[in-house]
């Protein structure tokens, strides 16, 4: 049986400098991160789920004073994230088998991040961040909308990855149930190299 995860992650190892090429300052998405920087307090403690190269990471610092933790399952891509955001903490860590205190983060990123799992996955690990961030305290998470999961090439990468979609009323219904409540929703059109268009999603969240 193919175990999806791990040929996602070597796609990603062999591919993250790629990778950092076209997303550490990819202006579609650093406008979201910067919009919702504005939430944040200085001296946040913010955890980044599937940190990639620190993209993320750094578009917050840019914005405010911060303590970022960042885990993901990418060697290449924590080694990257500690090089591009010296002051951020990079751990090797799988999202479905993190563990934190509860509400022990003021706000949890996840900025494509459940893409590469599949739905039961997904969930589990949003339902954790649900525990790991404090009572009112927010949730960045993107995703996309728009195809039948499985593994496709993309830009940084001619290797195949495994991408899994997502309905934004069924993701908001089921952290709504959860306590997380959607102060702002953006739908956006990501251009495919094939020519075809993904939606993507981003959702600002914060806890009740």
């Amino acid at each position: 049986m193919v175990d999806k995860i791990q040929m996602t992650i070597a796609a990603y190892d062999k591919n993250c400098g790629s990778y950092a090429d076209k997303f550490m300052q990819y202006n579609p998405y650093v406008t979201h991160v910067t919009e919702f920087a504005k939430l944040l307090g200085n001296d946040f403690n913010i955890l980044d789920i599937g940190c990639g190269p620190g993209n993320v990471a750094k578009q917050l610092f840019a914005e405010k004073e911060l303590t970022i933790t960042g885990i993901d399952l990418s060697a290449e891509m924590l080694e990257l994230a500690k090089r591009n955001v010296p002051q951020g903490n990079f751990q090797l860590q799988d999202s479905r088998e993190a563990n934190f205190p509860p509400e022990s983060f003021d706000a949890v990123m996840l900025s494509f991040s459940i893409v590469h799992l599949e739905n039961d996955e997904a969930k589990l690990v949003l339902m954790n961040v649900v525990k790991w961030v404090r009572r009112g305290g927010y949730v960045y998470l993107s995703f996309m909308e728009g195809r039948q999961p499985g593994f496709e090439t993309t830009s940084f990468s001619e290797q195949p990855l495994y991408f899994n979609y997502f309905r934004e009323a069924e993701i908001k219904g089921f952290l709504e149930q959860r306590g997380l409540e959607c102060i702002r929703s953006v739908r956006q059109d990501y251009p495919e190299t094939d020519g075809s268009t993904t939606t993507d999603v981003f959702l600002f969240l914060k806890k009740r």
